[in-house]
């Protein structure tokens, strides 16, 4: 039998006005106004009606917890002959704060069942809106027979935190309540997609054993670290760092028609990725070896004095450190990672985050290396004493003018194109240690290729990390040095992928363009 679907939306309509009224105190208040029209799903002698009651009004609303929600009931009708399945969604949400997309983890919103005279019953489910204008599931696959009513109870509050909710005022939210039987495919953001699998490295879990959490001076294993963990001081921050570490299996991402990895997400909210080839014939990304980079290159052309650790740098033979790592000449390897993103990624910058790429030229000095990282001294730099000597790797970049970013707000203003490479310390995380091999960690590709952290210049050469064909980090013998390039790239906070990927190499994540 052909089968005819006429739709009309259900209005549930929320207005969110949050407001601080006294100094010292944040005081976050909502309207609330429902309008609910009545809906018919009809197929044949099908017939799905919706019904709500009352509408909601609500004024003056503080944070608070469930007990004081809005409050919005409905009901579903099966008033033809079949048998039905239906889904319940909240669709066209728009929430914003100064005119612009948000997101709120405080919104709260949960669906119970209950009786024909609305009394509570059991909760269906729950959650926030940290998805922002996303579509919401709220209930799939609920069957319903002929003359069968379903009643339902959706309550949506401003969760009271017990601190300040600054983040919460000014918003503007509203959103209807959807019944279809047409199952929605709901694209989700990337972070929230992955975020429920992060566990702490600082304690003990499935996959590490101490009671102190993960060892940096020992490679990644199902011991000392396989998963997505949360960096240890940055759990209460308003985007905690989260990284992947070890063989992990579902961190690969189809972005701008080319594979990726993700490494971790930024402070910003972003997530870092780094180039992984393309996609097979298949769709997958599945690629190994020399595929997995853009070209080999050499570092830098030159490699006889301590200016050429730069990405960029100043002059060579200068007594002065500003002279001689100033951002005013591009390295070689820049050269080449910017012609490619030129020619491949232009189309794709409103995508890209303008995040912080650390070349760290601070210096450490000691007795073999007590050079000031001018001319041809003997200087440690500070990825050498951190991932050789102590095995403490760190996510801070000291120096601003070793922050390469596109925009001066955030780092040095010295990028073209917001894309660079991985620093050594960030390949630690994900489970490399200097000189001891590790080919179980999704870095890993049997090749050789550049990291963006310096190592030492010994008075001939100047070094700069590698991760090594085994998987471990070394420092080679001179940027002059030909070896693969990975760049990296970082999405912004929101970024969505399409909902039915898994971040597998057979189903990895897609971005949504």
């Amino acid at each position: 039998m052909e089968k005819i679907f006429k739709r009309k939306y259900i209005w549930l309509i929320l207005v969110l006005a949050l407001i601080c009224i006294t100094a010292g105190a944040s005081y976050a208040y909502f309207t609330a106004l429902g309008l609910s029209d009545e809906q018919v799903v009809q197929s044949g002698v099908l017939s799905l009606t919706y019904t709500s009651g009352e509408n909601i009004l609500l004024e003056n609303i503080v944070p608070t917890e469930e007990t004081g929600a809005g409050i919005h009931e409905f009901t579903i009708e099966n008033t033809g002959t079949l048998d039905a399945t239906y889904y319940l969604y909240l669709d066209k949400i728009t929430l914003q704060k100064n005119g612009e997309d948000t997101q709120s983890e405080n919104l709260k919103w949960k669906l119970y069942s209950a009786d024909e005279s609305y009394i509570q019953q059991g909760e269906i489910a729950s959650g926030s809106f940290a998805e922002g204008d996303n579509t919401i599931e709220l209930d799939t696959d609920i069957a319903i027979a002929p003359k069968e009513k379903h009643y339902y109870i959706l309550k949506i509050w401003l969760q009271e935190t017990g601190e300040l909710q600054n983040e919460d005022q000014g918003l503007e939210f509203s959103t209807v309540v959807e019944a279809t039987t047409d199952r929605k495919t709901i694209n989700k953001m990337l972070v929230n997609v992955i975020k429920d699998e992060a566990v702490l490295d600082n304690i003990a879990s499935e996959f590490v054993t101490s009671s102190t959490g993960i060892n940096f001076s020992q490679v990644s294993s199902d011991t000392n670290g396989k998963g997505l963990y949360i960096l240890n001081g940055t759990e209460n921050n308003p985007y905690p760092i989260m990284y992947y570490r070890g063989d992990v299996k579902n961190n690969n991402v189809k972005f701008a028609n080319y594979c990726w990895k993700m490494v971790r997400t930024t402070e910003t909210g972003g997530i870092k990725l780094i180039y992984n080839g393309k996609p097979d014939s298949s769709g997958q990304c599945s690629a190994t070896g020399s595929a997995t980079v853009i070209q080999d290159s050499v570092f830098n052309t030159n490699y006889n004095d301590n200016a050429y650790v730069g990405y960029m740098y100043g002059t060579a033979g200068s007594s002065d450190y500003q002279e001689a790592h100033k951002n005013v000449n591009d390295s070689t390897i820049k050269t080449v990672i910017d012609e490619w993103y030129s020619q491949n990624m232009i189309e794709y910058a409103d995508q890209l985050e303008d995040t912080v790429w650390c070349n760290d030229r601070s210096v450490v000095p000691d007795s073999s290396y007590p050079g000031t990282g001018v001319g041809k001294e003997k200087t440690m730099y500070g990825a050498r004493n951190r991932l050789y000597s102590t095995k403490t790797p760190t996510l801070e970049c000291v120096n601003e003018n070793d922050r390469f970013t596109v925009s001066e707000e955030n780092g040095n203003g010295a990028l073209t194109y917001p894309i660079a490479l991985l620093t050594a310390d960030e390949i630690a995380y994900a489970g490399s240690v200097y000189n001891q091999n590790n080919r179980s960690y999704y870095l890993y590709n049997n090749d050789w290729w550049w990291s963006m952290s310096p190592f030492y210049f010994n008075g001939t050469n100047m070094d700069e990390l590698i991760v090594y064909s085994t998987g471990s980090l070394y420092g080679v013998n001179g940027v002059g040095l030909t070896f693969g390039i990975r760049p990296a790239v970082s999405l912004k906070r929101g970024t969505k992928v399409i909902g039915n990927g898994d971040g597998t190499v057979e189903n990895p994540y897609v971005v949504v363009e």
